[in-house]
């Protein structure tokens, strides 16, 4: 029974020293955890002595273990501070938690500032406070040195005869005193968190909105502005300025400065109204003058040319969009010229755009141009139509062409929402006018579902018709004598027969003036006038070596040359045939076989004359 219970009792106290071991191995856990915490670890009863602290606490106030054992933890704490920790310990143990900044005060007097977090509990029947204190010595120089920075700012911008605003996703977080008065308010600090788009006049605030965003990004590091802005009042004036990317309080914004330049703006634009009054009291006038036979490149004194003279002066005293309706070859281009020429847009670029001859997976390049990469073949950033048409003409040949899709692109940009390079993401504005030219009917492509309406009724502001040259046979003199000065300055031929120039009259031009200018070209070099088919659909030739007709009409309609006669027997292909191979074989003599002159002689190039020396075994 002894022996039972003595062995009882030593498991009992082998138990209690398993119990104490591990115990001891957690507390000592417990320390070596506490006294490796970056921060200042405490324990504070409600008497405010401290019962447990970590080895940073004695490094960080240069108290020993002894001296902080002994201090009461207000003697830690000075002036402010001292206040701060008083009202943050009461705050704690009432509510549970705190969290305060306040400085501590070391042995030697060194103020070092700390966050306090702490949080309250009971033990035994007595509260006690546990918590951790942060040093943000670093954080606060980081604040005191953007405060000074702030503060230089503000004294700059305030001395600062120019309107300064500083902006963040487009609200106003600053302004100085200059600008406030020129906005129309009392007080700075009634700009604050407005809209600065909402101060931008109509027209306007498409080009901010994409500046704004361009700068704030950092895509753009600085862009110059000029635009109206409304007034508190509503009032608008003209300002001038620049705005440029900084970062502040760690994000980006855009910093603009601005000055009112309205004063000088309203002169500029009289000016430019007196200009344009007399530039159109010009046109007035040139319109005046009946049997005009010229007008820039093109040449005709016809009625029917006459209208289409009247359209142009009309066209070009305007901003509005045109489109130029006419068959191949009757000088479509040359009208669309002499628009832009005599228009307000005349010192700025006129970009033609064949759009029948740009494949179908380049358009939207060629248009709007591309960056770098963003296609095989994109070695470098590429500009496109719009931008280099910018201030000027953008002239759509064969507008009727161009793909729906690329349609609704062109009609955002015309519309000022813009447009993006191919492979950016870069919104960019161009301001260009649209002078469009097409052999077909647009209604009948609308109705075909090759043409958006909306984008027909942009560019379709000012039609102007040309007539075909059948229509306007005499303009035919005019237009002769037109290119022998053009074409006959080497050969000293001023002037054709006048049979030549009834044949040249009576003949319809299915190419046009276009047609008419190449038969000139190979007249001056073969003596030779030559149709492709007449009117009654033989063909024509016409041989003149004095500036006479060499022959007659033959029995079929058809004008016989002793050298190149297309008579009966033959049929169509041979018979022009025949006359390609003479009119070649002459031209190549002339020019002691040149291949590049004699191209030039007959208005074809060089690849064609290969191709038809070859088909016809020259």
């Amino acid at each position: 029974m002894k022996q039972t219970h003595e062995k009882k009792r030593a498991d009992d106290m082998d138990a209690l020293k398993a119990e104490l071991r591990e115990y001891q191995r957690e507390n000592t856990f417990f320390d070596l955890l506490i006294s490796s915490l970056p921060g200042l670890f405490y324990l504070f009863d409600s008497d405010l002595y401290l019962h447990k602290w970590n080895k940073n606490v004695e490094i960080v106030t240069g108290y020993s273990e002894l001296d902080v054992r002994s201090k009461h933890l207000l003697e830690l704490f000075e002036d402010d501070a001292l206040f701060l920790i008083t009202e943050g310990i009461k705050k704690g143990f009432s509510e549970g938690e705190v969290s305060i900044e306040a400085p501590l005060t070391t042995r030697e007097g060194r103020k070092i500032p700390y966050f306090w977090t702490a949080a309250s509990t009971t033990i035994d029947g007595k509260q006690y406070m546990l918590g951790m204190g942060i040093d943000i010595s670093q954080r606060k120089q980081a604040e005191s040195a953007l405060m000074e920075s702030e503060a230089l700012y503000r004294i700059f911008a305030e001395r600062m005869t120019e309107g300064v605003i500083l902006c963040h996703n487009f609200k106003i977080m600053f302004a100085n005193k200059a600008y406030t008065t020129m906005a129309g308010y009392d007080e700075p600090a009634g700009l604050v968190d407005i809209n600065v788009l909402d101060m931008v006049a109509e027209g306007f605030e498409v080009y901010f909105r994409e500046m704004l965003e361009a700068v704030q990004a950092g895509l753009a590091g600085e862009r110059f502005f000029q635009a109206r802005w409304r007034t508190r009042a509503k009032r608008e004036i003209w300002i001038e300025g620049r705005a440029v990317h900084i970062q502040w309080k760690g994000q980006p914004a855009v910093l603009m400065t601005a000055r009112d330049i309205t004063e000088a703006k309203l002169k500029e634009i009289s000016l430019q109204e007196e200009t344009e009054n007399l530039r159109r009291e010009n046109i007035n006038l040139r319109s005046s003058i009946k049997d005009r036979y010229r007008l820039g490149g093109i040449v005709g004194k016809s009625k029917s040319m006459q209208a289409v003279y009247e359209r142009i002066y009309s066209a070009s005293s305007s901003n509005a969009n045109v489109v130029i309706y006419g068959e191949s070859g009757t000088g479509k281009e040359l009208v669309a010229r002499a628009v832009h020429d005599m228009s307000r847009r005349s010192g700025k670029p006129f970009i033609a755009v064949n759009c029948s001859a740009i494949p179908e997976n380049l358009l939207e390049s060629e248009f709007f141009g591309h960056k770098k990469g963003s296609f095989t073949g994109a070695y470098s950033d590429s500009p496109g139509y719009l931008d280099q048409a910018d201030g000027g003409t953008l002239f759509l040949d064969e507008v009727g062409d161009i793909t729906p899709a690329l349609q609704a692109k062109l009609l955002r940009a015309l519309e000022g929402s813009g447009y993006s390079p191919v492979g950016s993401s870069v919104v960019k504005h161009s301001d260009f006018r649209v002078l469009s030219a097409t052999n077909q009917s647009l209604r009948e492509q609308i109705r075909a579902g090759k043409m958006r309406e909306d984008f027909f009724y942009r560019v379709h502001v000012i039609p102007i018709h040309l007539p075909p040259l059948r229509e306007r046979k005499e303009d035919i003199p005019l237009l002769v004598d037109h290119f022998l000065g053009i074409y006959a300055n080497e050969k000293g031929l001023k002037e054709v027969g006048g049979k030549v120039m009834e044949q040249l009259i009576q003949y319809d031009y299915p190419g046009n003036v276009r047609e008419l200018q190449n038969i000139i070209q190979r007249y001056l070099a073969m003596r030779t006038i030559d149709f492709i088919v007449s009117n009654n659909g033989a063909d024509n030739h016409v041989a003149n070596n004095n500036g006479e007709a060499a022959c007659d009409s033959g029995p079929n309609g058809s004008v016989e040359n002793g050298d190149a006669a297309v008579g009966a027997g033959q049929d169509l292909q041979s018979s022009m045939d025949n006359v390609e191979r003479e009119m070649i074989r002459k031209t190549l003599a002339a020019h002691g076989n040149n291949k590049g002159r004699t191209a030039e002689a007959l208005g074809v190039s060089r690849k064609t004359l290969f191709r038809k020396i070859k088909r016809l075994n020259l």
